[in-house]
Protein backbone atom coordinates (compact mmCIF):
# COMPACT_ATOMS: atom_id res chain seq x y z
CA UNK A 1 0.00 0.00 0.00
CA UNK A 2 2.83 2.50 0.60
CA UNK A 3 3.72 2.26 -3.08
CA UNK A 4 0.21 3.40 -4.08
CA UNK A 5 0.41 6.45 -1.83
CA UNK A 6 3.69 7.62 -3.32
CA UNK A 7 2.33 7.04 -6.81
CA UNK A 8 -0.81 9.23 -6.34
CA UNK A 9 1.01 12.58 -5.90
CA UNK A 10 3.07 11.88 -9.02
CA UNK A 11 -0.02 11.14 -11.07
CA UNK A 12 -1.73 14.29 -9.78
CA UNK A 13 1.31 16.38 -10.66
CA UNK A 14 1.45 14.86 -14.13
CA UNK A 15 -2.25 15.53 -14.68
CA UNK A 16 -1.88 19.11 -13.51
CA UNK A 17 1.09 19.58 -15.83
CA UNK A 18 -0.90 18.16 -18.74
CA UNK A 19 -3.80 20.51 -18.00
CA UNK A 20 -1.44 23.49 -17.89
CA UNK A 21 0.21 22.48 -21.14
CA UNK A 22 -3.16 22.03 -22.79
CA UNK A 23 -4.33 25.41 -21.48
CA UNK A 24 -1.27 27.06 -23.00
CA UNK A 25 -1.41 25.18 -26.28
CA UNK A 26 -3.81 27.70 -27.80
CA UNK A 27 -3.79 31.49 -27.89
CA UNK A 28 -5.66 33.09 -24.97
CA UNK A 29 -8.16 34.75 -27.30
CA UNK A 30 -10.87 35.03 -24.66
CA UNK A 31 -8.56 36.75 -22.18
CA UNK A 32 -7.16 39.06 -24.87
CA UNK A 33 -10.70 39.94 -25.89
CA UNK A 34 -11.60 40.66 -22.26
CA UNK A 35 -8.52 42.84 -21.92
CA UNK A 36 -9.47 44.74 -25.07
CA UNK A 37 -12.99 45.25 -23.70
CA UNK A 38 -11.61 46.53 -20.41
CA UNK A 39 -9.27 48.89 -22.29
CA UNK A 40 -12.18 50.19 -24.38
CA UNK A 41 -14.22 50.75 -21.21
CA UNK A 42 -11.30 52.60 -19.61
CA UNK A 43 -10.99 54.80 -22.70
CA UNK A 44 -14.72 55.56 -22.52
CA UNK A 45 -14.32 56.49 -18.85
CA UNK A 46 -11.68 59.05 -19.81
CA UNK A 47 -8.63 57.11 -18.67
CA UNK A 48 -6.47 58.51 -21.48
CA UNK A 49 -6.84 61.95 -19.91
CA UNK A 50 -7.47 61.21 -16.22
CA UNK A 51 -5.47 58.01 -15.58
CA UNK A 52 -2.84 58.18 -18.29
CA UNK A 53 -0.09 56.05 -16.67
CA UNK A 54 -2.48 53.22 -15.83
CA UNK A 55 -4.10 53.39 -19.26
CA UNK A 56 -0.72 53.31 -21.00
CA UNK A 57 0.36 50.34 -18.88
CA UNK A 58 -2.79 48.45 -19.87
CA UNK A 59 -2.31 49.30 -23.53
CA UNK A 60 1.35 48.23 -23.43
CA UNK A 61 0.47 44.94 -21.74
CA UNK A 62 -2.18 44.22 -24.37
CA UNK A 63 0.34 44.88 -27.14
CA UNK A 64 2.78 42.51 -25.42
CA UNK A 65 0.03 39.89 -25.28
CA UNK A 66 -0.50 40.22 -29.03
CA UNK A 67 3.26 40.04 -29.62
CA UNK A 68 3.52 36.92 -27.48
CA UNK A 69 0.72 35.29 -29.49
CA UNK A 70 2.63 36.11 -32.67
CA UNK A 71 5.67 34.41 -31.14
CA UNK A 72 3.44 31.49 -30.10
CA UNK A 73 4.31 32.02 -26.44
CA UNK A 74 0.76 31.51 -25.23
CA UNK A 75 1.59 31.27 -21.55
CA UNK A 76 3.27 34.68 -21.70
CA UNK A 77 0.39 36.02 -23.81
CA UNK A 78 -2.07 34.87 -21.16
CA UNK A 79 -0.05 36.57 -18.44
CA UNK A 80 0.10 39.84 -20.39
CA UNK A 81 -3.61 39.68 -21.26
CA UNK A 82 -4.57 39.21 -17.62
CA UNK A 83 -2.26 42.06 -16.62
CA UNK A 84 -3.73 44.30 -19.33
CA UNK A 85 -7.26 43.57 -18.15
CA UNK A 86 -6.40 44.39 -14.55
CA UNK A 87 -4.50 47.56 -15.47
CA UNK A 88 -7.42 48.70 -17.65
CA UNK A 89 -9.85 48.16 -14.79
CA UNK A 90 -7.60 50.16 -12.47
CA UNK A 91 -7.37 52.91 -15.10
CA UNK A 92 -11.15 53.06 -15.41
CA UNK A 93 -11.57 53.38 -11.63
CA UNK A 94 -8.84 56.02 -11.37
CA UNK A 95 -10.33 57.97 -14.28
CA UNK A 96 -13.76 57.94 -12.71
CA UNK A 97 -12.39 59.27 -9.43
CA UNK A 98 -10.17 61.90 -11.08
CA UNK A 99 -12.97 63.03 -13.37
CA UNK A 100 -15.34 63.51 -10.42
CA UNK A 101 -12.64 65.44 -8.55
CA UNK A 102 -12.03 67.64 -11.61
CA UNK A 103 -15.76 68.33 -11.94
CA UNK A 104 -15.96 69.40 -8.30
CA UNK A 105 -12.83 71.55 -8.49
CA UNK A 106 -13.97 73.31 -11.66
CA UNK A 107 -17.47 73.94 -10.31
CA UNK A 108 -15.99 75.54 -7.20
CA UNK A 109 -13.55 77.63 -9.28
CA UNK A 110 -16.38 78.86 -11.52
CA UNK A 111 -18.50 79.74 -8.51
CA UNK A 112 -15.59 81.63 -6.92
CA UNK A 113 -14.81 83.50 -10.15
CA UNK A 114 -18.48 84.45 -10.63
CA UNK A 115 -18.59 85.86 -7.10
CA UNK A 116 -15.38 87.76 -7.79
CA UNK A 117 -16.81 89.29 -10.96
CA UNK A 118 -19.94 90.38 -9.09
CA UNK A 119 -17.87 91.84 -6.24
CA UNK A 120 -15.73 93.77 -8.75
CA UNK A 121 -18.89 95.06 -10.46
CA UNK A 122 -20.28 96.24 -7.11
CA UNK A 123 -17.00 98.03 -6.25
CA UNK A 124 -16.84 99.59 -9.69
CA UNK A 125 -20.44 100.83 -9.45
CA UNK A 126 -20.00 102.14 -5.92
CA UNK A 127 -18.39 105.36 -4.76
CA UNK A 128 -14.90 103.79 -4.84
CA UNK A 129 -15.02 103.30 -8.62
CA UNK A 130 -13.88 106.21 -10.75
CA UNK A 131 -15.23 107.13 -14.16
CA UNK A 132 -11.92 106.08 -15.77
CA UNK A 133 -12.04 102.71 -14.01
CA UNK A 134 -15.61 102.15 -15.13
CA UNK A 135 -14.62 102.89 -18.72
CA UNK A 136 -11.56 100.64 -18.56
CA UNK A 137 -12.65 97.78 -16.27
CA UNK A 138 -16.40 97.60 -17.02
CA UNK A 139 -15.98 96.10 -20.52
CA UNK A 140 -13.38 93.68 -19.13
CA UNK A 141 -15.85 92.44 -16.53
CA UNK A 142 -18.44 91.94 -19.28
CA UNK A 143 -15.87 89.89 -21.18
CA UNK A 144 -15.14 87.81 -18.08
CA UNK A 145 -18.88 87.12 -17.73
CA UNK A 146 -18.85 85.72 -21.28
CA UNK A 147 -15.80 83.63 -20.48
CA UNK A 148 -17.54 82.26 -17.39
CA UNK A 149 -20.35 81.12 -19.65
CA UNK A 150 -17.81 79.40 -21.90
CA UNK A 151 -16.37 77.63 -18.85
CA UNK A 152 -19.86 76.52 -17.81
CA UNK A 153 -20.48 75.21 -21.33
CA UNK A 154 -17.22 73.25 -21.18
CA UNK A 155 -18.37 71.71 -17.89
CA UNK A 156 -21.70 70.79 -19.48
CA UNK A 157 -19.87 68.84 -22.18
CA UNK A 158 -17.52 67.20 -19.67
CA UNK A 159 -14.45 69.07 -20.91
CA UNK A 160 -13.07 69.80 -17.44
CA UNK A 161 -9.52 70.59 -18.55
CA UNK A 162 -10.79 73.34 -20.89
CA UNK A 163 -13.13 74.66 -18.20
CA UNK A 164 -10.28 74.71 -15.66
CA UNK A 165 -8.00 76.50 -18.11
CA UNK A 166 -10.67 79.09 -18.89
CA UNK A 167 -11.46 79.60 -15.19
CA UNK A 168 -7.78 80.07 -14.31
CA UNK A 169 -7.48 82.78 -16.98
CA UNK A 170 -10.61 84.47 -15.62
CA UNK A 171 -9.25 84.43 -12.08
CA UNK A 172 -5.90 85.88 -13.19
CA UNK A 173 -7.55 88.71 -15.08
CA UNK A 174 -10.01 89.32 -12.26
CA UNK A 175 -7.12 89.62 -9.79
CA UNK A 176 -5.62 92.36 -11.98
CA UNK A 177 -8.95 94.21 -12.10
CA UNK A 178 -9.41 93.91 -8.35
CA UNK A 179 -5.89 95.21 -7.70
CA UNK A 180 -6.61 98.22 -9.93
CA UNK A 181 -9.90 98.89 -8.16
CA UNK A 182 -8.21 98.79 -4.77
CA UNK A 183 -5.38 101.12 -5.88
CA UNK A 184 -7.69 103.97 -6.52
Amino acid sequence: MPQVRSFVPHVAAMLLGAVLLTACAEPPTREISQAQGALDAARAAGAEAYARPEFQAADAALKKAHDAVTERDYRQALSFALDAREQARIAAREASTARARAATDVALAIQTAARGVETARARLAGPAGTREQRARIGPGLDELTGQLQEARSAVATGDYPRAAERTKAIQDRLAAFTAELLRR
